[in-house]
């Protein structure tokens, strides 16, 4: 099935216009995540997802107004991660002890509110996500908060590089290092809540991580870190999307591996390369030595 075969199918447009979109969006995002050590803020928040579905449902029921819970999941995962950064600077506990208690906290709550419910089938669309679920207006809110992480993250690229790279610069410098560091969160937080119906809360995290990670094994540099890791961003999700609807495969997962596959082959390149240049070294050094004792 070639591109254009499966262009013709409405759900798989929305699908593959959702993986050009949110690819490189996360990937762009993931470099300050990881950077910054806050892969597992990220993976917290995807899973905290569960809570906020539960609540529309709960509210929707409640009241018999047809709510789309995703709003929910954006209203609470905002909530949630601005809690998380206030107590990670203000709280005497770990950063990743206030993420654990909150992410296991959350999802706790989110399940009993939906076993109270009695919709249990609703846990595996929520966990691992359905991209051919996508509409013209999850693809709009997609394209909007794309622009709005990506037009933010460059123009305060400058400001955002220093806090992360070099925290004392920044202060020094007089930079709004607090305030990014809150409207980082909820960047964060409205490009889980807004993604989540590509990949769910379980593999989530990997869109926003691993291109990043893989980036950085290759990058020489922050600019190079940059346009590589939105590069994967922009060909490994829609590769995934050709792939599952090629090979019949799940599709988050197919995106995720296609991730994972490309990080894996990239680090052992780059062993190799390392491997080559030392044995390179060795044979100058030895040849240097054996000119040396003549």
């Amino acid at each position: 099935m070639s591109w254009s075969d499966l262009w013709g199918y409405e759900f798989m447009r929305y699908a593959l216009l959702s993986a050009l979109i949110l690819g490189p969006t996360c990937a762009l995002l993931g470099v300050f995540v990881t950077l910054r050590g806050m892969a597992f803020f990220s993976d917290a928040l995807a899973h905290s997802a569960i809570t906020g579905v539960a609540l529309g449902l709960l509210l929707q029921e409640r009241t018999g107004l047809d709510l789309d819970p995703m709003w929910f999941v954006f209203i609470f995962s905002v909530a949630l991660a601005l809690i998380m950064a206030w107590m990670n600077r203000h709280s005497s506990l770990a950063p990743d002890t206030v993420i654990s208690f909150s992410f296991t906290g959350s999802v706790a709550l989110g399940v009993v509110i939906i076993s109270w419910l009695g919709k249990y089938r609703l846990l595996d669309s929520i966990l691992f996500g359905s991209i051919y679920a996508n509409d013209l207006n999850d693809v709009i809110r997609q394209a909007i908060l794309s622009l709005i992480v990506i037009g933010f993250l460059v123009s305060q690229m400058r400001g955002f590089a220093l806090s992360t790279l070099s925290p004392e610069l920044a202060h020094v410098q007089q930079l709004p290092s607090r305030l990014l560091h809150y409207l980082f969160a909820v960047l964060v937080a409205a490009t889980v809540a807004l993604s989540l119906k590509m990949l769910g809360a379980l593999l989530l995290s990997a869109l926003i991580v691993i291109p990043a990670a893989t980036a950085k094994l290759v990058g020489g540099s922050f600019r190079s870190l940059l346009l590589i890791a939105v590069s994967i961003g922009l060909l490994v999700p829609p590769s995934g999307v050709w792939a599952s609807a090629q090979l019949n495969l799940p599709t988050g997962p197919a995106i995720v591996l296609g991730n994972v596959l490309l990080l894996f082959t990239c680090y052992v390149g780059k062993s190799l390369h390392r491997i080559s240049m030392n044995n390179s070294g060795k044979r100058s050094e030895l040849k240097h030595g054996l000119r040396s004792g003549r």
